[in-house]
Order: C-alpha cells, then structure tokens, then sequence
C-alpha cells in the first residue's frame, strides 16, 4: 500500500496550513486548489495542484484521484481544509485499509461530543436514510469527507454528480459494485468560523442531492444489482441484455423463483386495485425475488379478465358468509344489498388471492426444481 492525504480546498488560507502540516506527520499530502480567490499560504512539502476555475468539491476529488494514481499511490485519505478534522485518526483508515485495502473506508463522527447544529445533525440523518434506502447499508454518518478511497476504485467508478453529491454517489455506487464499506469513529469540531466559512448552497446543493438521491432510489428498487454494478462501471448494455437482466435476477434458487411467481399472483388478485403494480414491486423489493416475474405474474388481471375475476371474489364470498352459492339479481339491489356484496367481494379476493398464490408457487417450483435437475 502506498498511501497519500488529499485536501480539496476553496478559499480556505487561514486553516489549511495546520492541516496540511499535522498531516504531514504521517503521510505524503496531495492539495487541490479548486480555483481559490483568496492566496494560500505557503505549504512547504506539499503537492500542490490547481484547478483553473473552481468546479466544486467533487471535480476536486476527481483531479486528485488522478493526479495520485500518477504518482503511484493505491490510497488516498481525504480531510476537509476548514480544520474539522483530526490528523491523530489518520492511523485508523491505514490500519483499516490494510486490514481491507479494496474497503472504502468512512469516517463516522459523534456529533453530540463535537457540539455539531442542529440542522447538520438533521441533514446527515436525512442522507443516511436515504442511503440505506438505496443499498440496504446502515451507516450512522453518510456526510463525512474524511475517507480513505482505493484509487483503483475511483478510477473505475463511473459517477455523474459533481460538488457535494460526488461523495454520496460514489459511496452508494460502491456499496453496489460489492465494495465493503467499513465505518471508522472520529473525531471532529464545529469551530463557528468553521460553519460560517462553508462552501454549501442550502438551495441549489441540496436540491442537487435530493434529484441524485430520487435517481439512485428508484434505480435500487427497478434495476437488478447486477445490472446497477455495470452500470457503475460505465458499461454500456444492449436491449437485449438489459430485457435479460431484468428476469434472472433472484432466480438461481427454485423457491425464490417460484415466490415471484407466487408473489405477482397474489398481488394481481388482491383487492388492492389500482395499486397491484406498485405493491408487488416493493413487496418483490423486500423479499428479494424478481421483480420483473413477480409483475408480469401480477397482470393475471387483464381489464378483459376483470369481470370474471370479481364475479368468482363474490361467489366465493357469498358462499363463505351464506352458505351457499349467489343468484344475482340486479332488480334487488338496494344499498345496503350492494354493501354486503362488497364485503362478500373483498373477502371473496383475498381468498382467491392466498390459493392462486399459493398454487402458482407450488407449480412454479416443481417445474423449477424439474427444470434444474435436468
């Protein structure tokens, strides 16, 4: 391993000096001007690179990661210029990346000891909820810059965001590709001058994030991992392979092929109309089948189908509630008639639903487990 500390910075001369030297304690440091108005001061021993204009903290990353992997280092361990951060931690990301070098490692700050705001605290929660929407990871603090990344990783990693999004994407995007993401504790400090001097636009960062964030979600619940980890990676799939992907997900065990098939039945003739689609596929989600059989299997009830569905829901349920067998007679009907009827319809569904279900599972396993042995 051969490992540097990279320090984005933007307009930060009256704090980047003391890290960049208690950095130096312990290893090679790497800085990356992003186009700062302010002059810097002078870091004897530092590699200092400029961006011509400042694009943000991510397009920062991007050009340290590339300048350090011309250099010839595997690691870099990132800290933020404004001083939060602690050069006595940096010890723990090696050690934990030597005990794991292809890990990305993340530092998880306590924010009560640190006296971190309120709304810090709020939006770090916030993004932490979403990151465990997107990867199934629980990971306490999702907005800490200080972070040792593989550089092979991060040369591979295709990732679109840019300023404060970078970071997110890249780790949800890593957590996707199979990357183990190992939470480090530090330590960290909310000077006021610290706060006051952040680059963050509440707004249009924020904004940004939340767009990224709708993406990624939507693409953990309606695109297999495997497809999302080539993705990552930048590769480019043809219909065909895509259309593929999207049916062999979850299907290399009978019983889990066969709880989609189940699964989509089930939902296709529960009463929950009007919302089959969205049900199956969060359902699909949580119990890790496929979710493209389990919708296809949910459009059992095709609008010609409909009638004849409702109809069998009421015999049944008549048939449970009365004891026999319904002779509808539209001139009849009264109010509290059509009420009982309905009753009599939603339980009706939910029975056929368990027994088609059901059904459907049990004979998609056997042709699974017939299929497999042959």
């Amino acid at each position: 391993m051969n490992c540097c500390v990279l320090i984005p910075c933007y307009n930060h001369p009256t704090t980047v000096a003391a890290v960049a030297h208690a950095a130096q304690k312990y290893f090679p440091v790497i800085l990356v001007d992003d186009g700062s108005t302010l002059p810097l001061p002078e870091l004897p021993g530092c590699e200092i690179i400029r961006l011509a204009q400042n694009s943000g903290k991510g397009a920062a990353l991007r050009f340290g990661f590339e300048h350090a992997l011309k250099l010839g280092y595997t690691h870099a361990i990132t800290m933020d210029a404004d001083g939060q951060h602690f050069a006595e931690d940096l010890p723990k990301f090696l050690t934990a990346a030597q005990a794991q070098p292809d890990a990305l490692v993340v530092g998880v700050r306590n924010f009560r000891a640190a006296g971190a705001p309120g709304h810090r605290q709020c939006s770090n929660a916030v993004s932490s909820f979403w990151f465990w929407a997107e990867t199934g990871v629980r990971l306490r603090d999702t907005q800490c810059g200080f972070r040792c990344y593989p550089l092979p990783l991060a040369q591979r990693l295709h990732i679109k965001s840019g300023r404060y999004a970078f970071e997110l994407e890249f780790m949800v995007r890593a957590a996707w590709v199979g990357t183990a993401i190992v939470a480090v504790p530090v330590k960290c400090t909310y000077e006021p001058h610290q706060i006051r001097h952040s680059h963050f636009r509440p707004i249009a960062d924020l904004a940004h994030i939340t767009t990224m964030n709708i993406g990624l979600v939507a693409q953990s619940w309606f695109v297999p991992r495997s497809l999302r980890a080539k993705w990552s990676f930048g590769a480019k799939r043809s219909r065909r392979e895509t259309f593929r992907e999207l049916f062999v997900e979850h299907t290399d065990e009978p019983t889990r092929l066969a709880g989609a098939v189940g699964l989509g039945l089930f939902c296709g003739l529960a009463p929950i109309w009007g919302f089959q689609a969205i049900t199956c596929v969060a359902l699909a989600h949580w119990l890790r089948v496929n979710k493209a059989i389990a919708v296809v299997a949910s459009h059992i009830s095709l609008p010609p189908v409909v009638p004849f569905i409702l109809f069998a829901d009421l015999q049944i349920g008549h048939r449970l509630f009365q004891g026999e067998w319904l002779r509808l007679a539209l001139a009849d009907m009264t109010w509290s008639r059509a009420m009982e009827y309905f009753w009599e319809t939603f339980v009706g569904s939910c029975l056929l639903a368990v027994a088609v279900g059901l059904a459907g599972f049990l004979s998609a396993w056997i042709i699974a487990q017939g299929c497999r042995k042959k």
